[in-house]
């Protein structure tokens, strides 16, 4: 008997897509019922203009980006489809600044974006304003949406790498390999409009590659301990070592290290699932984060200082 050989990853990756893709037409179509503009943010887009030629691009979440005054109401939509707020009533600094995520079980998770990014300097109505008008159609599960143009896809693809995230350094490759000069010029073009310019060159000059087409665009060595943590996988360990480096005053400091020793409930039992079982194993969860803070703060604190270093090589060169 001739066993079959199990599927390859770029099978898996094409069902999973599929999956995802479907949701997220059902989710733009109930979006537009209400008169709710959405566009569709990495997945699929990322995968049909990136990944063409049979490469594997998983993804297993729906990315939509909406106006910032539609927030409210894509929230009620998706309540209604019976997805529920992931992290309501989490502290400040508890979840991501750009967007928020919703789950339902056994459904990917759409993250409802209000902004592109937490690396661009404009307001997140500024970004919907200027992003808004750099779009293209898509069918996304058999169904209309809106995706980005390749100049504002080029910018997000940026925004997106991070060092230790294999995923979107491969994005990131492919983008260079795939524009021309003159649509990164079209790129930076967006990324001056929405006050990115630090963002977009410390992003493209993740790869040896990039930095040669930051040099090509005339883009300044421009970059902050914050952008730098920002596009590493470790940086959320270190964030809150920059936090404390910024934050005048002991009461303030201890007040930012109580809340990482001590979150809110809603985080927690985000951060440890197990927490919602009970109040032991919240409980337990507590007791769990006032051990593990401390034993990867020592590597959260080499990842700050790394980034400081390469601040201050920055400013040398």
């Amino acid at each position: 008997m001739v066993e079959t050989p199990p599927p390859s990853r770029a099978v898996l990756a094409t069902i999973q897509g599929l999956v995802v893709d479907q949701e997220a037409g059902r989710t733009a179509d109930a979006l537009r019922a209400q008169e709710v503009r959405a566009i569709l943010l990495k997945g699929a887009s990322f995968a049909r203009w990136l990944y063409d030629d049979g490469g594997a691009r998983p993804y297993n979440d729906v990315d939509l980006l909406v106006a910032p005054d539609q927030l409210e109401t894509a929230g009620r939509v998706l309540g209604g489809l019976g997805y529920v707020l992931r992290c309501a009533g989490a502290g400040l600094g508890e979840q991501a600044d750009h967007a928020s995520n919703w789950d339902r079980p056994g459904s990917p998770t759409i993250d409802l974006h209000h902004t592109l990014s937490g690396r661009l300097g404009a307001s997140p109505e500024r970004c919907w304003e200027v992003i808004s008008k750099h779009v293209r159609p898509v069918v996304v599960g058999g169904s209309a949406a809106e995706a980005l143009a390749p100049a504002a896809l080029a910018l997000h693809v940026v925004l997106h790498a991070e060092v230790g995230k294999q995923k979107t350094i491969d994005d990131l490759a492919r983008a260079l390999a795939r524009l021309e000069v003159d649509d990164w010029k079209a790129a930076l073009e967006l990324a001056k409009a929405l006050d990115g310019l630090p963002a977009f060159g410390v992003g493209l000059r993740l790869l040896p590659e990039g930095g040669v087409m930051a040099t090509a665009l005339g883009l300044a060595r421009e970059t902050s301990v914050e952008l730098v943590l920002q596009t590493s996988s470790t940086g959320n360990l270190a964030h809150p070592f920059e936090q404390l480096a910024r934050t005048p005053g002991m009461r303030a400091k201890a007040g930012i290290v109580a809340r990482e020793l001590i979150p809110t409930t809603s985080f927690l039992r985000v951060w440890y699932p197990r927490a919602a079982r009970g109040p032991g194993w919240l409980l337990g969860a507590y007791l769990y984060r006032l051990v593990w803070v401390p034993y990867h703060a020592p590597q959260g604190l080499r990842a700050w200082l790394r980034a400081r270093r390469v601040v201050a090589d920055a400013d040398k060169a």
